[in-house]
């Protein structure tokens, strides 16, 4: 009974650490990946660290959520690093003044807190580079000002926390290259002007470390700057795959196994949400005397169509399309109207009647299939 009790309760620390520190799959959370759209963002080029349109923001969200680990990680470092060196200082060394424990546990310590806490909130993540800059700057001009405080007391006073400050902006912070940079030269301002604007000459010591703050800025940005190109090409390559994988060269559309994925999360949300799913399977008519008959770039073509015809009706997140074989597709519905079939076939037949390119030499192109609309039962899975 104690060896069940204690492999029981093994089993629950197993699983709460595993909730806190779970790493997700690198390909599965993803986003979307739109047909062409990593093609086109890295034929334009992205130098200055930018990606154009939603590209951007897709980025920043699958940045936090593969680097959710590794970010709680530094922000509980840090605040061990702040606790430890003012336990040291207080019982040993004893070169800070009171004030100086009063900012760190005040500013330093919630600065580190804010991003540590906002990283299990998922709608935090849209917002995650501004909460990490702020806490960042904060951080980094707290210790700036504690040092300069302590040094109105001891001249003396080390300033190499600066320096390990300047590398967490940079490394370990989260933050975009952007925004680091921004962060880093206003912490290094803060350090340096308040010495120089109270009239007094500057000290040849506070030249000497301006001199190697600086420093350490420099190779921050580079090394920021060359990590985080090599990041965002490993995410347009990510996109790259997931399109290889899920969906067909030639329509566009998802291919079979992607089709099976998308509809039982559908079955599945349907049958806990007690909805309605509609399925749709149709074909391509006479494929084999439109490839014999204009050649099989015309029957490619006319697959395009009907695909293009099928994606325009599928646009709900739920909703999915899928080539199923070399002329027949399925198209999926999420809790659709009852008319569904009497708007589909309009609606097919009007997409259908616009052709254009090639397939237009066809003088009648048509389709048939067969729809059903069902409620999905929770003890039965989607076969």
């Amino acid at each position: 009974m104690e060896a069940a009790n204690g492999w029981t309760q093994g089993g629950l620390m197993r699983s709460w650490w595993s909730r806190i520190w779970r790493q997700p799959s690198a390909l599965a959370d993803e986003p979307e990946a739109a047909p062409g759209r990593h093609a086109e963002q890295q034929r334009r080029g992205f130098v200055l660290l930018r990606f154009v349109d939603d590209l951007e923001r897709d980025y920043q969200g699958s940045l936090v959520r593969l680097n959710a680990n590794g970010l709680r990680a530094a922000q509980v470092l840090g605040i061990a690093a702040i606790f430890a060196f003012i336990v040291v200082d207080h019982f040993s060394l004893r070169l800070s003044p009171p004030p100086v424990y009063q900012v760190l546990c005040l500013l330093s310590v919630p600065a580190l807190l804010l991003p540590l806490l906002a990283s299990y909130r998922p709608q935090a993540a849209a917002r995650h580079q501004r909460i990490a800059f702020v806490s960042a700057l904060v951080l980094g001009l707290s210790v700036a000002w504690s040092i300069g405080y302590a040094r109105q007391l001891r001249p003396d006073y080390p300033m190499q926390a600066l320096l390990v400050v300047t590398a967490y902006l940079y490394f370990l912070s989260g933050l975009l290259w952007g925004r680091a940079v921004l962060c880093g030269a206003l912490v290094w301002l803060a350090f340096c002007l308040p010495p120089l604007l109270d009239g007094s000459p500057a000290p040849p010591q506070l030249l000497y470390e301006a001199y190697y703050l600086l420093l350490a800025n420099c190779i921050g940005v580079v090394g920021r700057y060359l990590a985080e190109y090599q990041d965002r090409r490993q995410f347009l390559m990510r996109l790259e795959l997931r399109q290889l994988a899920e969906y067909d060269a030639l329509t566009g559309l998802r291919n079979r196994r992607a089709f099976g994925h998308r509809a039982q999360m559908a079955w599945a949300l349907a049958a806990r949400e007690h909805k309605s799913v509609s399925l749709l399977l149709l074909d391509l008519d006479f494929l084999k005397r439109i490839n014999d008959q204009y050649g099989h770039l015309t029957g490619d073509d006319c697959l395009r169509e009907v695909a293009e015809a099928l994606r325009g009706l599928t646009r709900r997140p739920m909703d999915v399309s899928s080539r199923f074989g070399g002329d027949e597709f399925v198209a999926l519905w999420y809790d659709a109207d009852p008319q569904w079939i009497e708007q589909l076939e309009q609606a097919l037949r009007q997409q259908l009647a616009l052709r254009q390119g090639p397939a237009a030499r066809v003088e009648r192109l048509s389709v048939t299939g067969g729809g059903v609309r069902c409620w999905p039962n929770p003890r039965l899975g989607l076969q």
